[in-house]
């Protein structure tokens, strides 16, 4: 009988997390990145009707502080999560996704343009809504009303354009890697 000349080799007993090469993690991670920012744009979706709906009370009668109230709680609660939220579509949208090639130019032009004009509304927002006052006078909170209205209107599109075009694209993109 002749001996196999088999070599063992020898197996690694601890991996750490940068042992396994990114593209094997990168299609688990960016999949569950779009799943998540989907729940989140459902989320933001139904906070955003009501958003639309307390602010149009408020644009009706600017003189009620229930009215003024009840835009402040809901844009408070859009707003300790949209930051973040934004961050993390910038980094899967502007730099895995235009790296990919998954979203046309012209696309990410009109998403920079509406994140620009994100940026400005929320500016506003924080301008007339300090932590340290809220709008006291009907012209105040009137305009805080509008200012509402126009980011409730731009959050509608921003979830129509990412659930309908910008997050199938990534998957898309992920998917014929």
């Amino acid at each position: 009988m002749r001996a196999n000349n088999m070599v063992a080799k020898p197996f690694p007993t601890q991996m750490t997390p940068c042992s396994s090469p990114l593209p094997e993690l990168e299609v688990p991670m960016i999949n569950t990145m779009v799943t998540c920012l989907g729940i989140e744009h459902r989320k933001l979706n139904g906070l955003n009707m009501q958003l639309a709906f307390a602010a149009t009370r408020l644009a009706g009668d600017a003189s009620t502080s229930a009215a003024n109230q009840q835009a402040l709680q809901v844009w408070d609660e859009i707003r300790q999560d949209l930051w973040s939220h934004l961050q993390i579509e910038d980094e899967l949208v502007f730099s895995w996704g235009k790296a990919h090639q998954a979203i046309s130019g012209a696309l990410l032009e009109t998403l920079n343009n509406e994140r620009q004009e994100m940026r400005k509304l929320m500016a506003a927002l924080r301008a007339l809504d300090s932590a340290d006052r809220e709008p006291q006078t009907a012209g105040d909170r009137s305009n805080f009303a509008q200012t509402l209205l126009a980011l409730a209107r731009l959050l509608d599109s921003h979830v129509e354009r990412y659930d309908g075009e910008v997050l199938p694209s990534i998957l898309r993109a992920l998917l014929h890697r």
